[in-house]
């Protein structure tokens, strides 16, 4: 069976119609992707808005918080601003720095009633430099008492040719160094012939097991212990009563920087025939200033003078004021 087409004849009316049709249908699908790209668009705008927006309630809220916290900088009578601790020392009218009342030249002795030496003048340049005079406090009695003094908060700063300790550094804040001693021993020949029993002398110090006389409170007592652990360790109250017992044999030697040690020899050159002086090159003592520890702004401030200082002691050049 033949299948033959069969035209069906459209009018125009409804091709019009038809044509209309699809031009709707076109109409919504286009608009919806319209509408679709607008909300996009406007979410975007409000994350946006929300973006820039957070950095200005940040800001709003940093600058309420210093409204809230001002500057932590004291303000002095001549309309400076200073940290707190620097604050302090120019409000009073003075410096005030801890020094063992014990003379101890050319670092600090008093003669007519005038205080001079090497640490008095570092005290008084910093008291320069702040602009205020320095006013001595000579009541402590033994090194570890200027340190001491300064965590009380008795006073600002300590010097006193005082060497860097553990005991020390768990009460005050340590200057840098403005000042290096090497360690030696005042050794008196007869006792230590006697213990040595034809060791040289190296051997017998490395395991030295005699008497040493110190300073007592001083860093020598801590330094005594920890090199030399084997010795006994006898205390006396001044470097003049320690010298004195080497000279009487009552101890072995006697413990202290190489600054002192031959400064023994040097003062009386006979004395080498029964005294004589070992220094060790591997051990130094650092000398620095005693800071209180909520003193940080202070501390900078004499760390930094003491670097742009002009003129930093020696051994050598101590040794010629000595003379």
């Amino acid at each position: 069976m033949t299948i033959r087409s069969i035209r069906f004849p459209i009018s125009r009316a409804s091709a019009r119609f038809g044509a209309g049709l699809m031009s709707l249908c076109l109409a919504m699908l286009l608009g919806s992707g319209v509408v679709a790209q607008a909300a996009g668009t406007a979410g975007q705008a409000a994350s946006n808005a929300r973006a820039v927006a957070a950095p200005q309630l940040a800001l709003q809220a940093d600058t309420s918080a210093l409204a809230q916290n001002p500057s932590p900088l004291v303000r002095v009578a001549d309309g400076r601003l200073l940290a707190p601790d620097i604050a302090r020392i120019v409000n009073r009218g003075e410096l005030v720095v801890a020094m063992l009342k014990t003379d101890n030249p050319p670092f600090f002795s008093e003669k007519n009633g005038e205080l001079n030496g090497t640490d008095v003048d570092l005290a008084r340049l910093i008291g320069k430099e702040l602009g205020v005079p320095v006013r001595f406090d000579r009541s402590p009695e033994t090194y570890d008492g200027v340190a001491e003094t300064v965590a009380a908060g008795q006073a600002d700063l300590g010097i006193s040719r005082l060497a860097r300790t553990l005991k020390r550094g768990q009460i005050v804040h340590f200057s840098s160094t403005y000042m290096r001693l090497g360690h030696a021993l005042l050794i008196n020949r007869v006792r230590f012939a006697e213990i040595a029993g034809g060791s040289s002398v190296p051997q017998v110090l490395r395991n030295f097991k005699g008497k040493i006389s110190v300073i007592g409170s001083s860093s020598w007592e801590e330094f005594g212990r920890r090199n030399f652990p084997n010795a006994t360790l006898v205390v006396y109250p001044t470097w003049g009563d320690a010298v004195a017992a080497v000279k009487k044999g009552e101890v072995v030697a006697a413990y202290r920087d190489e600054l002192e040690v031959m400064a023994i020899l040097r003062r009386d050159p006979s004395l080498a025939l029964t005294l004589r002086t070992v220094t060790f090159n591997d051990l130094e003592s650092s000398l620095s200033m005693m800071v209180g520890v909520r003193d940080a702004t202070l501390l900078s401030f004499v760390n930094e003078l003491i670097a742009q200082r002009p003129e930093k002691p020696t051994v050598a050049s101590v040794l010629k004021m000595m003379n």
